[in-house]
């Protein structure tokens, strides 16, 4: 289940700075300012109101999405024709009846809905007590994505089956991404702009690959079938050398799998074989040893967090999870026992 940070609602500064916010109880101004972020759409109040309660919205236009949290407070339809670009909707709180051609689902905290571009989308009864997460993102970039997964190019639109289960292993992972890049964006900590902006931009992406590797529709048989390559060293050098000469480069494993020259599942099961690690795993040990050995330096002026940023990681908290796991110790102690001073982040 995924869970919105408090910031998101209460810190003023953070709305005006990094996004679209809007409150009030004028249904017609509301419905201006979700069209225009969104699609635009018919939408009317259902319940026999006259005018919303509570109702607000704050969203995020990234690189390749727009992430919304978003309440009318009373029941509500929305009719937005046959969208032009994938959209996600995952409930926090209450449901949403709704369809995408001849599909349809209640959406709940537990079972999110997924729209196809092309086909007629329309949400029946969105209701009061549902604040949801809307996520609409770029027809290109999931296409795109879908095309280094499989080592292809892709013609066409993916059809995705409607109903996402966020309860089973696959739909945990997702959500984990998916509140992973909701930390991030709202986060008013010490991350410089310049790394924030990569770092959701990876998570952009690895929610994409995601989407496709864990939701079922048109295309999952064709990227289960392009895992069945025989061994390839050739790639697997390929992508040492690529994450050798830039090793805190944001990586997805779509990027390492298209500078290999074959699909994700095929990468995947190369490094398996050969390094019993996912690529995944492998960037980021590297990357730990790569950090693990500057701290150890202890030049003048180091700390945690420049170390950190400098090799790719750039949610802080994962990050020392991450180093503890791998070498039974903190990173603050790893600087601060050789340095014989107080820790510094």
């Amino acid at each position: 289940m995924v869970n919105l940070p408090e910031a998101a609602w209460s810190d003023q500064t953070t709305r005006g700075r990094r996004g679209i916010y809007c409150a009030t109880d004028d249904f017609d101004a509301y419905r201006a300012s979700v069209n225009e972020t969104f699609y635009p759409a018919r939408l009317e109040m259902v319940s026999g109101a006259q005018r919303l309660s509570d109702a607000r919205m704050l969203a995020v236009r990234l690189t390749h999405m727009t992430v919304g949290v978003v309440r009318f407070g009373t029941d509500v339809l929305i009719d937005p024709g046959a969208v032009s670009g994938y959209h996600i909707d995952v409930p926090l709180t209450g449901s949403l009846h709704t369809s995408c051609g001849p599909q349809t689902v209640v959406a709940t905290p537990e079972l999110a809905a997924v729209y196809t571009p092309g086909e007629h989308t329309f949400l029946s009864r969105w209701e009061a007590d549902n604040t949801q997460l809307a996520i609409k993102i770029d027809r290109g970039a999931v296409e795109q994505e879908l095309g280094q997964i499989l080592g292809r190019p892709v013609n066409g639109r993916v059809r995705f089956d409607i109903g996402f289960d966020l309860t089973t292993t696959a739909g945990k992972r997702w959500a984990s991404t998916l509140q992973l890049l909701l930390d991030t964006i709202s986060d008013p900590g010490p991350i410089p702009a310049s790394a924030q902006v990569a770092q959701a931009g990876h998570l952009e992406r690895a929610l994409i690959s995601g989407l496709l590797l864990n939701q079922r529709h048109s295309m999952t048989q064709a990227i289960r079938d392009s895992g069945d390559g025989s061994d390839n060293p050739a790639a697997v050098r390929r992508v040492l050398g690529l994450l050798e000469a830039a090793p805190g480069a944001q990586y997805t494993v779509g990027d390492l799998a298209g500078a290999a020259g074959v699909g994700v599942r095929q990468l995947q099961k190369l490094f398996l074989d050969r390094f019993e690690m996912s690529p995944t795993e492998y960037v980021r040990n590297l990357r730990l040893d790569g950090v693990r050995a500057d701290l150890l330096k202890h030049e003048p002026g180091c700390t945690v967090s420049a170390v950190a940023f400098r090799w790719g990681f750039n949610h802080l908290g994962r990050f020392a999870h991450y180093y503890e796991q791998r070498f039974a110790e903190p990173p603050s102690r790893t600087l601060g026992v050789r340095l014989g001073e107080k820790h510094r982040y």
